[in-house]
């Protein structure tokens, strides 16, 4: 039989921490992280890599890994991911790395910053954090550096990409997401016993805030313009978000 392997792409501040807890629950030492050093991209052959070199492992997540996966005659790859409203995300980086014990650039200015001086910080050194980030994420090669700045084309290949992927979800249907995995896994491993807990960890905020609510909590801490300035920078991870979501409504109506 061809050796099956899950490929987490784990897009920070999108409850992959959570998912990965699921994973290694169920899968122990089965389950793997794997990241470059620098945030370098795991291109497919250097995932193909990894992958050979650990003939035990069935899932493996990682940061920075590459959409599509690489599919071989000896394994297939499939994909999950968990896509995010992008506003929800800004607020959630900024506590994330206040709280952070780590010298990065970005959990040093979170200290040194209130909550605008850090938006505002970002949007000038690094805007890709906050701007389109998971349009970037689910389309990016070795070619694109870091202040890239996504276009349509990008959005139409991250569209792509993820159709291929086989699990496909959200944070805000982040339990919904985990059942849809959970039977994928079960299939794929022709294993019934797989089971996915839902536990949330590593997160910032509690509940699922309307669109409304993100929105008026943020105008209040970074003001009218900035907001708008944040929602005009993020039309594509917007339009990205919506495509996954009908994506997720189809699958659980399956």
């Amino acid at each position: 039989m061809k050796r099956i392997i899950l490929i987490h792409h784990h897009i920070f501040k999108n409850a992959g921490t959570s998912f990965n807890y699921a994973l290694n629950q169920a899968l122990g030492k089965q389950f793997m992280e794997y990241d470059l050093p620098g945030g370098q991209l795991v291109s497919p052959a250097i995932l193909e890599e990894a992958i050979q070199a650990n003939p035990q492992v069935k899932a493996i997540s990682g940061h920075h890994i590459a959409m599509p996966t690489p599919q071989r005659e000896d394994f297939q790859t499939i994909s999950s991911i968990l896509i995010r409203k992008p506003l929800s995300r800004i607020r959630s980086i900024y506590n994330f790395e206040h709280n952070q014990k780590a010298e990065t650039a970005g959990a040093i200015k979170a200290k040194e910053l209130d909550f605008k001086g850090f938006v505002l910080w970002r949007l000038e050194t690094s805007p890709i954090v906050f701007c389109n980030y998971q349009t970037y994420y689910c389309s990016r090669t070795e070619l694109m550096k870091p202040k890239y700045s996504p276009t349509e084309a990008d959005l139409k290949l991250a569209i792509e990409n993820l159709k291929s992927a086989a699990i496909v979800g959200t944070v805000e249907q982040y339990n919904e997401t985990l059942a849809i995995a959970q039977t994928c896994l079960q299939k794929s491993f022709e294993d019934p016993a797989i089971d996915l807990t839902p536990v949330s960890l590593n997160i910032s905020s509690k509940g699922v805030a309307s669109d409304d609510e993100i929105r008026n909590k943020l105008v209040k801490d970074l003001g009218e313009d900035l907001v708008a300035r944040l929602e005009e920078m993020n039309q594509l991870d917007n339009a990205l978000y919506q495509v996954v979501s009908s994506m997720l409504k189809e699958n659980i109506q399956a």
